[in-house]
């Protein structure tokens, strides 16, 4: 048995996607963490084709040939994808200070353990920094000197955090009871042209009387004024577009171009020793590129891209996703 390349704990949330979960633990191989959180959703009532699914992402799982804890949470029923996905994260981090979170689709460059690691050790105790993203969504910012940047954009796909910052999410989303407060963030993210949607989100997602982990983690972040580390070249590559994916389409043509080519970017590997900036302050070129993409502040974007969703979802025959999208496009949900 082979010893532990790197002394961190990795939480993966894997449910019955084999082929895209091998391709991330291939990677989590070749790192050799010495810590692992297995985190695995039951199979769903009346798919009887989820077992074998299950078991096959189980195998992978085990296919661990170097010494590492190993800790397990299996469902034995579907829960779905939230809470499940909160549910993980908080379990591995009532146990660890710290910790890298990857899903059966973040398929992660191999320096992006180190990269981790030497960023969690770094701003440990700096209350300033909320996480540290995987993927760079603008794929690559050849203008900064530095290695990563910080943000109140970020991605989720591939991230690591602290215990500090899950020990603040709010599950039952209290800011929504406090009229004062809430005006305060809808008036903070106004700023960044995200305010209402955000807060209709948040609504949503309280309704649901599920923890979506993603409007959980924005709300501490944007509540207690933090910022996201980001790398200047991205480090996740996001397979995550099939048939039986939680939250994408099930084919990549049914997202407009400009959203398209955020899925499959190259993972790319860092050198070493990183260049750190020498200041904390959000870089804006970097948050105006990400609003140009996802078409924040840029109501002709954003609008061509909600039509063009729509489109294509007719084009291609997606039915379900198309009445999901006209729900959420007239705030019906």
């Amino acid at each position: 048995m082979k010893e532990a390349n790197i002394d961190i704990a990795v939480l993966l949330i894997f449910f019955a996607r084999p082929k895209q979960f091998e391709k991330v633990f291939e990677v989590v191989k070749q790192a050799k963490p010495s810590r692992l959180y297995l985190y695995q959703d039951g199979p769903r009532k009346g798919k009887s084709e989820d077992m074998a699914g299950i078991i096959k992402c189980r195998a992978i799982a085990f296919d661990i040939d170097w010494n590492c804890e190993i800790h397990t949470y299996f469902q034995s029923e579907n829960v779905g994808c939230d809470p499940s996905e909160y549910i993980a994260q908080k379990w591995m981090f009532q146990t660890e200070k710290e910790g890298i979170v990857l899903e059966d689709d973040d398929v992660p460059s191999l320096s992006f353990f180190p990269f981790c690691k030497e960023l969690l050790e770094r701003y440990r105790e700096d209350e300033r920094i909320n996480m540290i993203c995987g993927m760079n969504n603008a794929e690559v910012c050849e203008y900064t000197p530095y290695d990563y940047l910080f943000t109140t954009s970020g991605s989720i796909c591939g991230w690591a955090s602290w215990k500090r910052v899950i020990d603040t999410w709010d599950e039952g989303y209290s800011i929504l009871k406090d009229s004062f407060n809430l005006m305060q963030l809808k008036s903070y993210l106004d700023s960044f042209s995200e305010g209402g949607a955000y807060i209709n989100t948040v609504k949503r997602h309280q309704r649901s009387g599920k923890a979506h982990y993603e409007s959980i983690l924005g709300a501490s972040m944007h509540l207690n004024h933090r910022l996201n580390i980001v790398p200047a070249k991205n480090m996740i590559t996001n397979i995550g577009v099939t048939a039986n994916a939680s939250h994408s389409v099930s084919d990549i043509r049914m997202l407009p171009r400009g959203i398209q080519k955020i899925f499959n970017m190259p993972a790319f590997e860092i050198e070493f020793p990183i260049k750190h900036p020498p200041y904390v302050i959000e870089d804006m070129e970097f948050k105006n590129r990400i609003n140009r993409i996802m078409g924040k502040r840029h109501p002709l974007v954003r609008y061509y891209r909600k039509a063009a969703s729509i489109l294509l979802r007719i084009k291609y025959k997606d039915y379900k996703g198309l009445k999901n999208s006209l729900l959420r496009l007239l705030k019906i949900t």
